[in-house]
Parts: C-alpha cells; sequence; structure tokens
C-alpha cells in the first residue's frame, strides 16, 4: 500500500479528512465529479423518504441522502469499507449500516421510497435478479437511481468483485429494468471523451509511479462540460456513464394496466 494509502486508510474515518484527502487525490470521486454529480443530485431530488444506499462503497452520496431521507440504509459487500463509511457518519443519527451482498438484500419487500443504485450492477453475474430484488424492495411509486459504465469498459472474471461486463447501453438497460418491471422516467450519459482521458492519465500515473495520482490529471475531465450539451444529452462523445431514474409503477397504475385491454 501506498504511503497515501496508508493515510488514506488511517484517518478514514474522519468525514473532514476524507474530503480533504479528495481535494487532492485524483481517484473514481474526482474523476466523476465534474459532468455525473448533478446527474444524480437533480434525479435525486429532496424529499427521499426511506433510501437505501446498496454499494454505498466510501459513502461518496451517504451525507446527502440522511440530509434529505427519514432514514439511510447503507449497504455493502465489504466490511473495511462499510466501517469507514460508519466512522465517517457517525453524527449522522438517521444513518444505518448493513453488510450484505446486493442481490439478497435483508430487508421486507415494499419498505423503501428511494434506492440508489450507482456502478454496481456490472459487478454483478446475475444482473437481472438483482433488478427484481430492487424492484422488490421498492415501494409502489418508489424510485431508483441508477448508474452504469458504457462499452467499451473493462472485465475481469478473475476477481470477485470485478467488472462481469463492460457495461450496458441506454437500450439494454431499459430492456433490463422493464423486464422487472420498472419504469424509465429519465436518463442522462456523463464522463465524455475528455473524462477517458483522464481516468487513462491516472491509471497511468499509478502504474509508472506506484503512488496515488494528483488532483490536476483530474481536471481535464471538466472539459467535458465545453461540449455541446445536445451532443452530451444524445449520448455522443464516448460517454462512459449512463444515470437513470425509473421507478416502480404505483398501485392505481398497476390496476389500470391490468384493466387495459390488449390491442
Amino acid at each position: 500500500m501506498t504511503l497515501l494509502g496508508n493515510l488514506r486508510y488511517k484517518f478514514g474515518g474522519s468525514y473532514s479528512l476524507w474530503k480533504l484527502y479528495h481535494l487532492v487525490v485524483a481517484d473514481a470521486v474526482a474523476l466523476q465529479s465534474p459532468t455525473k454529480f448533478n446527474l444524480i443530485y437533480g434525479f435525486l431530488g429532496r424529499d427521499l423518504g426511506v433510501v437505501a444506499d446498496v454499494g454505498c462503497g466510501p459513502g461518496v452520496f451517504t451525507r446527502y441522502l440522511s440530509r434529505h431521507a427519514k432514514v439511510v440504509w447503507a449497504a455493502d459487500i465489504s466490511l473495511n469499507t462499510l466501517q469507514r463509511t460508519r466512522a465517517r457518519h457517525r453524527e449522522n443519527s438517521n444513518v444505518r449500516f448493513v453488510l450484505t451482498e446486493a442481490s439478497r438484500l435483508p430487508f421486507p419487500g415494499g419498505c423503501f421510497d428511494t434506492i440508489v443504485f450507482l456502478e454496481v450492477l456490472e459487478h454483478l453475474q446475475d444482473d437481472r435478479g438483482a433488478v427484481e430484488e430492487l424492484f422488490r424492495l421498492l415501494k409502489p411509486g418508489g424510485k431508483l437511481v441508477l448508474s452504469v459504465p458504457v462499452p467499451p469498459g473493462e472485465i475481469n472474471h478473475d476477481d470477485p468483485w470485478g467488472h462481469k461486463r463492460e457495461g450496458y447501453t441506454l437500450a439494454e438497460l431499459q430492456d433490463l429494468l422493464r423486464s422487472s418491471h420498472l419504469e424509465v422516467e429519465q436518463h442522462g450519459f456523463a464522463q465524455f471523451k475528455f473524462s477517458r482521458l483522464g481516468e487513462k492519465a491516472v491509471n497511468f500515473w499509478r502504474r509508472t509511479f506506484h503512488v496515488s495520482a494528483p488532483i490536476f490529471l483530474s481536471w481535464v475531465c471538466y472539459l467535458d462540460l465545453l461540449l455541446n450539451a445536445n451532443d452530451r444529452r444524445a449520448g455522443r462523445h464516448l460517454p462512459s456513464s449512463l444515470v437513470v431514474l425509473a421507478r416502480k409503477p404505483s398501485v392505481s397504475d398497476s390496476h389500470d394496466a391490468e384493466q387495459s385491454p390488449v390491442l
């Protein structure tokens, strides 16, 4: 482990130091911030009810969720990650933590108003089963904010937690969600060609110097904001991330659908 890695682990329980780390080190958070985070915040909104942050990782959105939710359940498969996230958010009394797999969540059906599922689906062998599990957990009318990588991307079958697929096109993700009766309401693309360049630069630095990359290598990602807005919305310029807002039909919608004649 590098010196910065050791410091990150040692002080991982401090939210302030964790934020400071992300002001000087280029990692996934730095690469995603310019174009992806505003999409996620916009889809989430502010009235979140009871929330599940499935695959919460280091808790990037945990503080925001706790401010706008009654209760947040932060769930992850990694005990070390979950412990550090718990330590960073120990002052947030409405945040709970659970160690679990994404495909077998220990909650009764229909108990969440909002589910956050960011960069998890591509890691799962049974992606359809995971989406069906999310449908089960959502209340009628509940919303799902989900993000996935867009091909081309990495695949690592040897790593049990690695990517099992390159990602999803918009059509593939829509078909997957609709097959589990989730309605896709909005979508947006993020992290375009300059973000892909930034990721390559960060990875090259790490392989070459064996230390964490400096934050300035991620600044190239902000050039994505100069790309034509209509092109970005249409998914041009090699987007590497796709964010969707989907919803479980309300009881009335489901009833209407059952009563509607098949044409």
